[in-house]
């Protein structure tokens, strides 16, 4: 007769054999893209967004023939590196079906089920792309090329890929912590209401200023004034669960990104600076973090996998996005440009995409709630411009 304590011991260690086997297969995998392609798949343009590229109307016809005349260019002798441009999502009851195809500029100036430009504007190029094709820098690593050279504010390397398991047991407690939180704003958009859109543009002098004072990194500075702008505006909230988004290069598929939530207490921006800090110090943590959510959330069926991830994101209140650019100036054939993003639907109260250079710092929002023209004026903050007392 078997031993009674033998079958349970086997059946205990296969199992976790066929966990960590599945853990290794999934973990550098990411939710992002199921959870765009259940929605796209019945809608496309609910995860479009728009990054836009400003520039004064006098530069207008100079703008758009330059970015037509580089981008055919690029189409003509590049055609590897232009496969998301080429590709369009075809709807089917199995899901969305990727095909490409050759184009050309003008094929992609109309609305389709991919990257298409808008260049009906006087002063602004519009490119629309989805999330279930690519997240942010996948579509500025498209358009980066169209640019004049600019060096990179920071060099890029090469990331390693983090240790198996140790992080995720590492970020254990900051997981279980992190599923307690509730959202403090609820954005509720009436029958018809658009959402709140704007644009600010920070001349980065002042954002330096403020890190001299208070040290810490810069994109946690500018975050930090973000973050002090929306508790302006909400004068009665005690806390903001913040929603960070983090790059990860080493993760499968076509959204390379994470978001890393913390909880932040009504303070002086210098405060809210070491809350951001304390929070994502850890390196280890904060992809622990994310590989234990994806992994449990790939675990699960498509209709739990849904409710989940829409779970999660109802406990964010801000989200921060940092794309820096560059040194020098955002200029196309010489031509100075500003770069907006917006997505088209939203989720959570409010979205922020910050693009960095050395010289400014163009900040986009996307709200449920109204704002009026002080919001995003550092001033109000008693950041005075360079050269003010």
């Amino acid at each position: 007769m078997a031993d009674p304590i033998l079958l349970p011991t086997v059946a205990a260690l296969a199992g976790g054999s066929l966990l960590i086997r599945d853990y290794l297969k999934r973990r550098l995998s990411t939710p992002e893209d199921r959870f765009m392609s259940l929605f796209g798949t019945e809608q496309w343009e609910w995860s479009n967004m728009d990054m836009t590229i400003h520039c004064a109307p006098e530069d207008d016809a100079a703008l758009k023939a330059a970015f037509c005349e580089r981008l055919q260019a690029r189409l003509d002798t590049e055609p590897a590196e232009m496969s998301l441009l080429r590709e369009v999502a075809l709807q089917t009851d199995k899901g969305l079906q990727f095909v490409e195809s050759d184009v050309a500029v003008a094929d992609v100036c109309r609305p389709r089920n991919g990257i298409w430009l808008d260049l009906d504007r006087v002063g602004s190029i519009r490119v629309v792309w989805s999330h279930v094709q690519t997240d942010g820098v996948g579509m500025w690593n498209l358009l980066r090329p169209l640019f004049d050279p600019n060096p990179p504010i920071v060099p890029y390397t090469e990331v390693p890929v983090p240790p198996p398991i140790v992080p995720e047991i590492a970020a254990l407690p900051s997981v279980a912590r992190r599923l307690t939180w509730r959202s403090s704003l609820r954005g509720q958009l009436a029958d018809g209401a658009s959402l709140s859109k704007g644009f600010a543009v920070w001349d980065a002098r002042n954002v330096r200023a403020a890190r001299e004072l208070m040290g810490g990194a810069f994109n946690l500075v500018s975050s930090a004034l973000v973050v002090a702008e929306v508790f302006r505006r909400h004068a009665d909230r005690r806390n903001l669960n913040v929603g960070l988004t983090a790059y990860f290069p080493f993760l499968e598929g076509r959204n390379r990104y994470a978001v890393f939530l913390c909880r932040i207490k009504r303070g002086s921006v210098a405060d809210i600076l070491r809350q951001l800090h304390k929070q994502t110090r850890s390196q280890l943590v904060n992809w622990g973090t994310t590989s234990a959510q994806a992994w449990a959330l790939g675990r699960v069926p498509d209709r739990v996998f849904a409710k989940a991830v829409s779970a999660l994101r109802g406990k964010i209140d801000v989200l921060i996005s940092s794309l820096p650019v560059g040194q020098d100036p955002i200029e196309l054939a010489g031509i100075r440009c500003q770069i907006s993003g917006h997505p088209w639907t939203l989720t959570l109260p409010y979205y922020f995409l910050i693009v960095g250079t050395r010289h400014e710092l163009h900040v986009s929002y996307t709200s449920k709630f109204e704002q009026d023209e002080t919001f995003l004026d550092l001033t109000g903050l008693g950041i005075a411009p360079p050269g003010e007392d």
